[in-house]
């Protein structure tokens, strides 16, 4: 399968593949098929199914950013239901199609994954530990405020900017890693990632976004596709694409703008709320 581009794409020389690549993987609506945070949140919030798709829509819409959308959700839960929401999370989130095998085509080959989320640690924990899935999570974590209210911590928050819980793009753009970056991903939230990624995987929103924008991408709906590529540079020797990570110029995001050779500046009201 062939990326979806503006441009010709470029190959690097043939090489071993297996060294120079590792994986960047969002949790929700990707490597599982919900969205966890919104059927916790239909599930265990009075008027759920309402408030959930409302916070939803406000999120996608740009109207207010993933702090906000977190905010709202976790006021809305419960600190004595946690035992129920963790036993909802085994019990109601699977893998996507596919999954299990492109994680053990990446174990065979040694090539480094971790997941990466704007998603909650607790529910992604109790995924992997039903899965056997012995992954590096990075992600925001659910915590109880003194009030006795639900809140949320951002451990992986970029050191300045606070347009997004985790700072994926920081993940993402780490040349400490010696590696290239494959970032798979779904949600319109994920658009600095992929902005500031190597090689990009996309589904849904993301894939709408990258395609409006120009940023050269894989589409998926399940795993399949992407096993299939994994294996074409892994096992077949194919060359890996020599697309860079580009940035844009406009993005609200100071790592994408850097990468673009933007000065950074900090971001307007407008950007944080989106």
């Amino acid at each position: 399968m062939s990326a979806t581009t503006s441009r010709p794409p470029g190959v690097a020389a043939r090489a071993d593949a297996a060294s120079q690549l590792r994986v960047v993987l969002d949790f929700d609506g990707t490597l599982v098929d919900p969205n966890v945070a919104i059927i916790l949140v239909e599930e265990f919030a009075p008027n759920g199914r309402e408030v959930a798709h409302e916070i939803d829509l406000l999120l996608h819409e740009g109207k207010i950013g993933l702090r906000e959308a977190w905010r709202r959700q976790v006021a809305l839960l419960s600190a004595d239901r946690m035992g129920e929401m963790i036993k909802f999370a085994r019990h109601k989130v699977p893998l996507r199609k596919g999954a299990r095998e492109f994680l053990d085509l990446l174990q065979r080959h040694s090539v480094p994954v971790s997941v990466v989320s704007g998603g909650l640690e607790f529910y992604i924990r109790e995924v992997l530990n039903r899965e056997g899935l012995d992954l590096p999570i990075q992600s925001d974590r659910l915590t109880v405020l003194p009030s006795g209210q639900m809140g949320v911590t951002h451990p992986f928050e970029h050191p300045t900017c606070r347009i997004c819980g985790i700072c994926k793009a920081g993940i993402v753009d780490d040349p400490s890693t010696g590696r290239r970056s494959v970032f798979i991903a779904d949600g319109s939230t994920d658009r600095y990632g992929a902005e500031s990624a190597d090689i990009v995987f996309a589904r849904r929103r993301l894939l709408d976004y990258c395609r409006r924008v120009g940023i050269p991408c894989y589409p998926f709906e399940d795993f399949e596709p992407v096993t299939a590529q994994f294996v074409r540079w892994l096992e077949a020797g194919d060359p890996l694409p020599t697309w860079k990570a580009a940035g844009l110029a406009d993005s609200p995001c100071p790592i994408s703008r850097s990468i673009a050779g933007v000065p950074p500046r900090a971001p307007t009201e407008a950007e944080l709320r989106g």
